[in-house]
This record gives C-alpha cells, structure tokens and sequence, in this order.
C-alpha cells in the first residue's frame, strides 16, 4: 500500500472548509507506483473538491500495524477495499 503525505486547496463555496484554505493530507493508495497512479489521485481529490494538490513525501506500508490512529486505520482499510482514500487534517494550514 502506497502512503502519501501533502496538501491541498479547499475550491468549494460549501462544506466544513473554507474555500481557498490549505490543508494537510494523508492518502492510501491500494496501487503500489505513483508514478501510474497520479492521475486516478488528482482526480479522487479534485472530486472532492481539492486541488493545487502538492505532495510532499511518499512511501510504502505493508500493513496496519505500524498504524496508531483510529481513523488512519479505517483509511487504510477503505483503500483496501476502494482503492483509495483520504484523511485531511481538519485545521488549516497557517500561510506564509
């Protein structure tokens, strides 16, 4: 399972963000190359309503034992079955 680390732009007028905001992410991917899995990603996140989609580290996870968080857990589980999922950090990234 690939695991992936970024941010993104909220683009939405509706939803829990606000539109403009940046956040964090955490995202599994099922698939284990990037490389050909970058746009099915682009588009999970721009579906749901992100975009200016930055990723900043990358990496593999065999399985869900070196995961301590419940609701990371049940995203990887998600991805097990779906293909992908994400987990985006709720509070918004401070800009620069």
């Amino acid at each position: 399972m690939l695991i992936l680390n970024g941010s993104a732009e909220y683009m939405l007028t509706t939803g829990e963000q606000t539109k403009g905001n940046r956040h964090g992410f955490n995202m599994f991917v099922k698939s284990d190359d990037l490389n050909t899995q970058l746009a099915d990603i682009e588009k999970y996140l721009v579906d749901r309503g992100w975009d200016n989609i930055e990723i900043t580290d990358n990496g593999l996870i065999e399985n869900i034992e070196g995961i301590n968080h419940t609701v990371l857990i049940e995203a990887f589980k998600k991805a097990q079955n779906e293909g992908l999922s994400v987990v985006v950090n709720n509070n918004a990234m401070e800009s620069n």
